[in-house]
């Protein structure tokens, strides 16, 4: 018998888009949000009698759907989402003769081509666990967020060509690994590792899920790149002088990073994650005072494309040999 604690959340990386993949890791989900989209085509004229829309006359259409996948970064385990999230993939490469290996996903010219199997296990009241299988799920936006106190979490969104419940129950895989938190965190800001409180990263990968066809089929093909990838962060801290102000009045186009270090893999190398935005500016504000705090100042920024480094780049280090 199943219980509320016997939730889950299983993924696989498709081969081709939408067919079900082998489901090879679990992740941590922080909520539930997979959801099937419904449409219902009502077909209404004259008719005597006609109380309401008629009951024979309805027709259901499956439109795929959407959802939410909230997880905190552990030491092992990211690459295979982190594939779907930017357009190329480097790796795993071995690092030396060490037992650690570095995965580095960055931005091309390219839309990620990865599509996912995402089953989300509920056990109903009954004590029944009940598999709901989403295919042809894309990522479409995602975010990392790091805040003094907390830990390093990602929520990626995707939408999904179909679900059923059909498909049997995976076999859930946990990584063996530790979440990075708060105190484990660096951030540069035009090459000065800076006082930051916070520190957030959101990407809006431009693409139409919405490509429907008269085929004799509801279900939408692969989504793909319709505009320009958009990348927004923003760094909270404390007004210490007139540096970052001054960057954003001007218009400076700076390198932020973002580097969390984790345990030691083995002598000289740790885990790692280190997300590299070559070139930024800043989008606003100014400082501000009050009577029940220190000066802040919180800094919105946009990440833009110097034409040689990727726009965005993950590096990810760890004992994984495989995405």
């Amino acid at each position: 018998m199943s219980s509320l604690l016997d939730a889950a959340i299983l993924v696989g990386k498709e081969t081709t888009y939408g067919t079900p993949a082998t489901l090879a890791r679990s992740y941590e989900g922080k909520a539930d949000s997979f959801k099937r989209a419904q449409e219902y085509i009502h077909s209404t004229g004259f008719r005597a009698g006609m109380q309401a829309k008629r009951s024979d006359r309805v027709t259901a259409i499956n439109m795929g759907g959407e959802g939410t996948l909230e997880f905190d970064i552990l030491t092992a385990g990211l690459g295979l989402l982190g594939q779907g999230m930017l357009g190329s993939v480097t790796g795993p490469a071995q690092v030396a003769a060490t037992s650690a290996y570095t995965s580095t996903f960055a931005t091309t010219a390219e839309d990620p081509r990865d599509s996912f199997t995402v089953q989300v296990q509920r056990p109903d009241m009954g004590g029944t666990l009940r598999s709901f299988t989403h295919h042809g799920s894309t990522i479409t936006g995602w975010s990392i967020t790091q805040d003094v106190g907390g830990l390093l979490v990602a929520s990626l969104n995707f939408d999904f060509e179909d679900v059923d419940t059909a498909t049997g129950a995976g076999t859930n895989a946990y990584p063996t690994a530790v979440p990075f938190n708060w105190t484990q965190s660096v951030i540069t800001l035009d090459g000065d590792a800076s006082d930051v409180m916070a520190f957030s990263l959101d990407a809006d990968l431009a693409l139409t899920t919405d490509r429907r066809f008269l085929r004799g089929s509801g279900l939408k093909k692969q989504p793909v790149r319709s505009g320009v990838p958009t990348f927004t962060g923003n760094v909270d801290m404390e007004f210490n002088d007139l540096t970052e102000y001054g960057d954003f009045v001007s218009g400076k186009i700076i390198p932020i990073t973002f580097t969390a270090t984790g345990g030691l893999i083995e002598a000289g190398h740790n885990f790692s994650v280190t997300i590299t935005l070559a070139a930024c500016q800043y989008t606003g504000t100014s400082p501000e005072t009050s009577l029940s705090d220190v000066p802040k100042i919180s800094l919105p920024f946009e990440v833009l494309h110097n034409g040689t480094d990727p726009a965005v780049s993950i590096a990810y280090k760890s004992t994984d040999t495989a995405l």
